[in-house]
This record gives structure tokens, C-alpha cells and sequence, in this order.
């Protein structure tokens, strides 16, 4: 059974109940979570922003398969994302938690938007 990578972006570090960012770009933390059948594997990271280093980049170069929103993604980010193999899906909850049992679930759906224009500027 294969492993799945999943970035979940988050405005807390509370573990399972770490809220979910509104928008994957601006999440002051990202849970990389670790899916086989119905065993999840949680490991906390830092938003590389604050380093300097675009999400969207950091994230299509760690091997993951998807990145779960709850809002907003840029178009920047999507569109380097999507070039990189990397699936954008859209799950309900508000906590992390939440989030994983809705993957194990199979309740999610693929994001087929464009993303949000970035802030120029900044």
C-alpha cells in the first residue's frame, strides 16, 4: 500500500486540533501528513516565507501528491503546483483532524479554480 503526502496549511500548532489556514500561501505552519490505508504519520513545518523561499516552490519540491485548501491559493502557487504533478483539493474542517478523516474518508474534491491574484507590490 503506498504512502500519500498531504500539505494541510495551518494558523495554529495545536496538533490534531491545529485550525486550518484560510489560505494556503499566508499559513504560518504546514502539517505534512502522511496517509497508508487508515494510519496517518502528522509532522509540523514552517511557512518558508518567512525564509524567503515561495510555499508553492517548497512544497512541489518535497514529492508531495496533494495540498489540501480550505480557501484561497495564488495563481502563482497553483500553477507551479499543478506544473509539478501536485493535486489541489478541497476538504471541509476546520481542524486538522477534521481534515485527515475526511482524506481517509474519501470526502474531498479537487480544486478546479485559478487561484487568487497575488498582492502586488509585496
Amino acid at each position: 500500500m503506498a504512502t500519500v503526502k498531504v500539505i494541510v496549511p495551518l494558523d495554529s500548532l495545536e496538533e490534531l486540533e491545529s485550525r486550518v489556514a484560510e489560505h494556503f500561501g499566508r499559513a504560518p505552519y504546514f502539517a505534512l501528513v502522511e496517509l497508508k490505508g487508515r494510519e496517518a504519520r502528522v509532522e509540523f513545518l514552517e511557512n518558508p516565507r518567512r525564509l524567503g523561499r515561495p510555499p508553492g516552490a517548497y512544497v512541489a519540491e518535497m514529492g508531495i501528491d496533494y495540498v489540501v485548501i480550505k480557501g484561497g491559493i495564488g495563481a502563482k502557487a497553483l500553477a507551479l503546483l499543478r506544473e509539478s504533478g501536485v493535486k489541489v483539493l478541497e476538504v471541509e474542517g476546520s481542524k486538522l483532524m477534521d481534515v485527515i478523516e475526511a482524506l481517509k474518508a474519501g470526502k474531498y474534491r479537487e480544486y478546479t479554480g485559478e487561484g487568487c491574484p497575488g498582492k502586488r507590490g509585496s
